[in-house]
């Protein structure tokens, strides 16, 4: 025979969170039931009997508050039971839904036992309805409120309702034949017009807790929508531009005002693209983009830095903006001769195709920010340090290198161990001042 294996459905992110928190709102819930009945139990329960203090002129009924300890001290047994089952629920099967009817019968327990509770207690007054006139009968409006961490209309109104036919039934069971001697006192014991009243009024309040477990429920589906819908926003806008873009941009709630920052610029090219994208399929070339652009994005955002532009056959990365940097130039040497180590350990590997790259790194000032329109913006870095280090990435191929940078960056290296040669001061086109420039692969 063949077994049928369960499979648990998959949630929705909002579903899971929605579940996660109605969990935490339950077991809640329990913990704060769990509270009071102990307070009931410390203060009333035990002290009243077993300490000797007097009840008024009533000592005959010390026995009543040993049942009110017996009913507060197994209810706080059972909230209990109850919070540390959803715990272990929770951490045994996170993203476990929270059943339904499993409200709907917590919620019965809770008001069956408080009406049996009032009725066994009840047999030991000379008038037994005068139990649901106690400050014990208040506690169904204590379910009837909680009711509102259930985040269930239906739930909290069927509280209020179970809660109200049972105190009218009960009501009626108890109450007494009417007499000819009409005053205030049988009033309470003969007529059900009181009775009939607090149970509309418990019916009411579970109407109410209806309305404040929606208000509450419908908070925190917004919440969730909202961070949801935070995280699509990263999530997409993080594929066109880097991640640490993103969350300035939302952490500057969109305004990247522009700004005067020291950066290292690097740019990188990829030998022989041209030929490369020409004997190859348009899928394998963007294969290969995608192999090869992942390998050096990862290596660059290790550095502390971020890429700005994917060039097609080549990048540019920035170090110092928008996060800042100790020492730009420094993370950035790190980052060139890190990406020439991952190129070659992927060119072997077969990861990508056999590969070289020329790196160019300058360092300097740069201004950082938004530009653009009103309805279309964009991040950028402009100034000379970026035609500085673009032009500096094309004398690889004069000087057969793949790694050069200027004077400047090589003034902020400190612990970086390696072998420079110096190339010596260049004409850089567009620039009227020569720069000086050092081989470091």
């Amino acid at each position: 025979m063949f077994k049928h294996h369960y499979q648990r459905p998959v949630l929705t992110y909002f579903q899971q969170e929605f579940e996660q928190e109605s969990f935490r709102r339950e077991r809640q819930r329990a913990a704060v039931l769990a509270l009071l009945f102990a307070s009931g139990f410390l203060l009333y329960g035990i002290t009243v009997p077993f300490s000797g203090l007097p009840i008024g002129e009533a000592g005959e009924y010390k026995h009543i508050s040993i049942q009110v300890a017996v009913y507060m001290g197994g209810m706080l047994v059972y909230e209990l039971l109850v919070w540390r089952t959803l715990g272990l629920i929770s951490r045994r099967f996170p993203g476990s839904a929270l059943s339904y009817f499993a409200k709907f019968g917590n919620a019965t327990v809770e008001i069956t036992v408080l009406t049996a509770a009032l009725y066994m207690v009840s047999r030991s007054f000379d008038h037994p309805i005068l139990m649901l006139l106690s400050p014990i009968a208040y506690l169904y409006f204590v379910f009837i409120t909680l009711s509102t961490l259930r985040l269930s209309v239906v739930v909290a109104l069927w509280t209020g309702a179970l809660a109200g036919l049972e105190f009218y039934g009960l009501s009626l069971y108890l109450l007494e034949p009417v007499t000819t001697s009409a005053n205030e006192f049988s009033f309470y014991m003969t007529q059900t017009f009181p009775y009939a009243l607090k149970a509309l009024i418990m019916l009411l309040t579970g109407a109410g807790a209806g309305y404040v477990a929606r208000q509450i429920r419908l908070s925190i589906e917004l919440s969730i929508e909202r961070t949801e819908m935070n995280e699509q926003i990263r999530t997409l806008f993080g594929q066109q531009v880097s991640p640490e873009v993103v969350e300035a941009i939302l952490a500057q709630k969109g305004a990247l005002e522009a700004s005067h920052r020291k950066v290292a610029i690097l740019f990188l090219d990829i030998r022989n693209f041209t030929q490369f994208a020409d004997t190859h399929t348009p899928d394998e070339v963007i294969a290969y983009q995608s192999a090869f652009f992942d390998t050096v994005a990862t290596v660059i955002r290790n550095y502390g830095g971020i890429v700005n532009q994917f060039l097609g056959d080549g990048c540019m990365a920035t170090f110092g903006a928008p996060l800042p940097l100790d020492n730009p130039a420094e993370r950035a040497v790190e980052a060139g001769l890190a990406i020439l180590d991952a190129v070659a350990s992927a060119s072997q590997n077969g990861t990508i195709e056999p590969t070289t790259v020329g790196i160019g790194i300058q360092t300097g000032d740069a201004v950082v920010g938004n530009i653009g329109t009103e309805t279309r913006q964009q991040y950028n870095i402009t100034g000379t340090v970026v035609i500085q280090a673009s032009r500096i990435e094309q004398l690889n191929k004069e000087y057969n290198s793949q790694i050069l940078v200027s004077q400047e960056v090589m003034d902020e290296l400190s612990t970086i161990n390696i072998s420079p040669r110096r190339v010596g001061a260049t004409h850089l086109k567009g620039m009227s001042k020569d720069v000086m420039l050092w081989q470091l692969a």
